[in-house]
């Protein structure tokens, strides 16, 4: 499992790739969406790319809106994937 400040350091990376904003945008925006470029469709590519990077699958009960909100909550959201084991699916 990384470290919280590797966890901050590759979510700020996916969301800045995402949007072509260099990382330190994201790191001083008060909320993820006052990004430009940061809505629905946004959001989906970050969390495909952080589980794709990570090796976890996010529970869906915990993608809300309120996980997107800022750097902090995203990276908990990704905290909380990270120490949850993935399952491998039944055929």
């Amino acid at each position: 499992m990384p470290s919280r400040e590797e966890l901050t350091g590759r979510v700020a990376a996916a969301v800045g790739a995402v949007l072509g904003v260099p990382d330190s945008a994201t790191r001083t925006t008060p909320t993820l969406f006052d990004l430009p470029g940061f809505d629905s469709l946004a959001v989906v590519a970050v969390l495909d790319r952080l589980e794709s990077e990570l090796d976890v699958e996010v529970p869906a009960d915990l993608i809300v809106p309120e996980a997107f909100e800022s750097l902090e909550s995203l990276t908990d959201l990704l905290a909380a994937a990270t120490a949850t084991p993935m399952t491998e699916a039944t055929p």
